[in-house]
């Protein structure tokens, strides 16, 4: 049995290509990356597919690493990749290797949920000193780790983090025509990933709120559900915020960790 897949390649996907590879490096550095709004440069984002090292920050604890996955940005949209500036460097006080895993949203999701498992035995193939990864998809980003949970036949300990995060069967956007719709009620996870969806009040959250259906209300084999505050430090919980909430929750928890094992 043979599985052929025929991969379009847009205009879009193109100049996409080309922007990002005209700022790419390896290493995303802690220090350059914008925390205003107004002067920030995109320089999360603008860089070539595949795993990005954040570095410039002290490193305390090379067992564990954290993997971020970004979400789907329309043509023109000006901040790409700013939501992530703020969890990032909250990240970074937990001292664990990180990465931004950066891939083409013009792409069908199930493709790149593949890519990104592949991608990953290359990663721990390089970095033996990993033994647990955390991995954590925001939007877009978090249906592509959800396909990436059920896929991921490996014994290595993955624990996945999905927030906001629109995974319900639903029609699928035209640009996706000539992808299969993974989108679907009901999900089987890995056994060997610990899988945790964080929603948004829907009512709060700008990409949800119109909807006639709660996008984010699926059923979950071998996962939980998570629902996230109104408020979060008397901030109001959105769809871009949720991700900062997460950061603080999951930096709580391996903090307190830490404590316990020294």
């Amino acid at each position: 049995m043979s599985l052929i897949i025929v991969v379009k390649f847009t205009l879009c996907s193109l100049i996409l290509g080309l922007i990002s590879a005209k700022n790419d490096t390896s290493e995303i550095f802690l220090t350059d990356i914008i925390s205003d709004k107004k002067k920030y440069d995109e320089h999360i984002i603008n860089r070539s597919i595949g795993f990005h090292e954040i570095t410039g920050f002290k490193q305390s604890d090379s067992s564990n690493g954290i993997i971020l996955v970004h979400g789907f940005y329309p043509l023109g949209w000006r901040s790409k990749g700013f939501e992530w500036a703020e969890p990032i460097k909250n990240f970074s006080k937990a001292g664990l290797p990180m990465w931004l895993y950066r891939y083409d949203w013009n792409q069908c999701p199930s493709i790149t949920a593949m890519q990104i498992n592949s991608d990953l035995a290359t990663l721990l193939e390089k970095n033996k000193h990993l033994e647990s990864l955390i991995i954590i998809g925001h939007s877009f980003g978090g249906l592509i780790v959800t396909l990436f949970s059920e896929s991921w036949e490996s014994t290595f300990p993955i624990d996945a983090h999905v927030i906001a995060s629109g995974l319900a069967k639903s029609k699928f956007d035209r640009k996706y025509l000539n992808c299969e719709n993974p989108k679907k009620t009901k999900y089987y996870i890995s056994k060997n990933v610990e899988y945790k969806q964080w929603r948004t009040i829907k009512n709060q959250d700008g990409i949800f709120k119109r909807l006639n259906y709660d996008p984010q209300i699926v059923t979950f084999i071998n996962g939980e559900t998570t629902l996230l505050p109104k408020k979060w430090k008397g901030t109001r919980v959105g769809h871009n915020f949720s991700i900062l909430v997460v950061s603080d929750i999951i930096l709580s928890d391996l903090l307190e960790k830490n404590k316990r094992i020294f």
